[in-house]
């Protein structure tokens, strides 16, 4: 469902505990942590075939096979032989990340080698809602080791998956107010949606009824990317629409911002011809006043 879904769509317009037991981070000491990922030296490459640009077929650019270093907790992930914990989590929390069980809820998370230098984490508990109504997290752990931090900033540079510093939350609500202003990283995009694996990124389950107009925009939007060889990463167009649905609903809310700039993509490319200087690949990002931007998950991106 791409393009040809949008077009007829177009017409459719849906309407107690020991707060000193918790040690704070040292300001500044919070580590700005690569990636790791590092060139393989494999025999061969990865030959990805798809639509040309504006719809002639022809081959997609060839992407290197690589091979990620161990991430420490807090950085996304594909399986858990990529962690230095040994746990790859695939929840509801936020991207698959890696991380590890931990005992003793709301408190620091033991010190281990999966930390990185300055590092400190919180044991995170999702075993007891706020309210009795509150539908349930759905994840490999319910309790596990969360990266603390003082803003949006520190998670981000501790991996660009993060979307929020914020107290530990679900669907809007603190899980914990007894522990104060603890801040931890967190993405609350993916919070009741079903867990992806982002190996196959399968998002189709994660789509609730009255989102499909928005699901299909993304579909359309990525489509438009494929088309184009606008996509940055090599994961692939599945990868690129699961990204795209994530911003585009947040805690049941539509993001209109997003919607709007993808829309602007969307018609645009629909209106031009797909050939000639001026073409439904070229016109679209001088429209719209900026590139298109590739919202592939980070955990997805194989490059």
């Amino acid at each position: 469902m791409g393009l040809g879904y949008y077009r007829a769509m177009q017409t459719y317009h849906p309407a107690p505990i020991a707060l000193s037991s918790l040690p704070a981070p040292v300001p500044g000491a919070l580590p700005r942590v690569g990636r790791g990922v590092f060139r393989a030296a494999l025999a061969g490459a990865i030959s990805l075939i798809g639509l040309g640009a504006c719809g002639d077929d022809a081959a997609k650019p060839t992407a290197d096979v690589t091979l990620r270093a161990p991430q420490t907790l807090g950085q996304s992930c594909l399986d858990d032989a990529e962690c230095l914990s040994g746990v790859c989590m695939k929840s509801q929390y936020g991207t698959p990340f890696c991380t590890r069980a931990c005992g003793s809820a709301w408190e620091a998370c033991p010190a281990g080698p999966d930390l990185a230098p300055g590092q400190v984490t919180l044991c995170v508990d999702f075993n007891e809602l706020p309210s009795p109504n509150t539908p349930t997290f759905s994840g490999d752990l319910k309790r596990f080791c969360a990266p603390r931090c003082f803003e949006n900033r520190d998670c981000r540079n501790l991996d660009p998956a993060w979307e929020r510093c914020a107290v530990p939350s679900w669907l809007g609500e603190p899980l914990a107010p007894q522990i104060g202003n603890q801040l931890v990283c967190q993405s609350p995009s993916f919070h009741g949606k079903v867990p992806v694996d982002p190996s196959t990124c399968n998002w189709a389950p994660t789509v609730k009824a009255q989102f499909n107009n928005e699901a299909g925009l993304c579909r359309a939007y990525c489509e438009y990317m494929w088309n184009c060889k606008e996509l940055e990463s090599s994961a692939g167009r599945e990868c690129c629409e699961w990204g795209c649905y994530n911003r585009m609903v947040v805690e049941s809310e539509v993001n209109d911002a997003w919607r709007d700039d993808i829309r602007c993509f969307i018609d645009n490319h629909a209106a031009w011809p797909e050939t000639g200087p001026r073409n439904a690949c070229t016109e679209p990002p001088v429209e719209c006043g900026h590139g298109p931007e590739d919202p592939t998950p980070e955990a997805a991106r194989r490059d």
